[in-house]
């Protein structure tokens, strides 16, 4: 199993609530599928955050979509966020947060975190995350 592969698993296996775990598994195939077919695309050698990003986001979608199909909650908008932080500078640390809101109107949120080696980012992006200690994207 690759390193994207483990960061997939990762989110899969602790973001999801206690309401939603039953589609771990299946959800899990499909989104290690996805990771892996965009690693496959992708040049050997460090990846962009950006890269990082597209791929992550491709198994949490899976994932999402699972959520919204299978347990009728209705997806608000979440986080994918890359934090640097000066304590640990080998490692880069990958979260998301999720939004839905159920029938009743009530707030399920699913969350995660990984970290990924910060040799596995291009050079010039691990400048930017020093600089800006955090770069997030909208998860829609």
């Amino acid at each position: 199993m690759g390193l994207l592969s483990g960061v997939v698993l990762a989110f899969a296996k602790e973001a999801l609530t206690s309401a939603i775990n039953p589609l771990v598994d299946e959800a899990k195939g499909a989104s290690l599928n996805a990771a892996e077919d965009t690693l496959r695309g992708l040049v050997m050698g460090k990846m962009s955050v950006r890269e990082w990003a597209d791929a992550v986001i491709t198994g949490v979608d899976t994932v999402k979509e699972r959520i919204v199909n299978e347990e009728e909650l209705r997806f608000v908008g979440g986080k994918l966020k890359f934090a640097y932080t000066e304590a640990n500078p080998n490692l880069i640390n990958v979260s998301f947060q999720l939004y839905f809101l159920d029938e009743m109107q009530n707030w399920q949120k699913a969350e995660a975190d990984s970290n990924i080696p910060s040799d596995k980012f291009k050079n010039e992006d691990l400048i930017e995350l020093k600089n800006k200690k955090e770069i997030t994207f909208e998860v829609e």
